[in-house]
């Protein structure tokens, strides 16, 4: 009898080991996905000239830092032993900053669609004044205008640096031109229409 409950106990502490083991390895793996992130974050701030480029690889590294969370939460996932609660909030918190992740992803694939038209300068053009905004948190420094709303259309105005204080004094309430991309919806110009 006393030899069984030796083999339950060294079951039970090699299959401890093993879950820890993996988590440990999963946890390696999201470290690495940080890295990559704080790269491509440094590449693309350095190639800031080449705007769908560093757009992109902008997108690349917020979506790496989702998965890099992600990732550790699953490690946390496997790593949490006998809490069913923690375990469930572990896969729901994972599966969110996927999502997010997927969202940035594709934010990055619809700006390689735009590359040509970026670089033969198409752009769509909309002339109309705008029926809402979003600006960025003010507790951060200076608040910036992050996206103009017309009826459906959403345009991404972020990458322009256009302040609320400039927004307000030269730009709200009047019809604007703005020439945009097609498929991202990133605009590369904001200015008021001259007829």
């Amino acid at each position: 009898m006393g030899t069984q409950l030796k083999k339950k106990a060294k079951k039970r502490t090699s299959g401890s080991d093993k879950r820890e083991t993996i988590a440990g390895g999963i946890a390696i793996i999201s470290t690495c996905f940080f890295l990559l992130t704080l790269i491509l974050w440094g590449v693309s701030e350095l190639i800031d000239e080449h705007f769908i480029v560093s757009e992109m690889l902008g997108a690349y590294s917020v979506a790496s830092l989702f998965l890099c969370f992600s990732i550790m939460f699953i490690a946390l996932f496997v790593g949490i032993k006998g809490s069913w609660f923690g375990r469930i909030v572990c896969l729901l918190v994972a599966g969110f900053t996927a999502s997010g992740a997927y969202s940035f992803m594709e934010t990055s694939a619809l700006l390689y669609k735009d590359k040509a038209a970026y670089e033969n300068k198409q752009f769509e053009t909309l002339v109309m004044i705008p029926t809402g905004t979003e600006f960025d948190d003010p507790d951060y420094g200076r608040e910036y205008l992050m996206e103009l709303e017309f009826n459906e259309l959403i345009l991404d105005v972020y990458s322009l640096d256009i302040s609320r204080t400039y927004y307000h004094e030269n730009l709200s309430g009047r019809q604007l031109e703005i020439d945009y991309l097609p498929n991202s919806r990133y605009a590369v110009s904001v200015r008021e229409y001259q007829e």
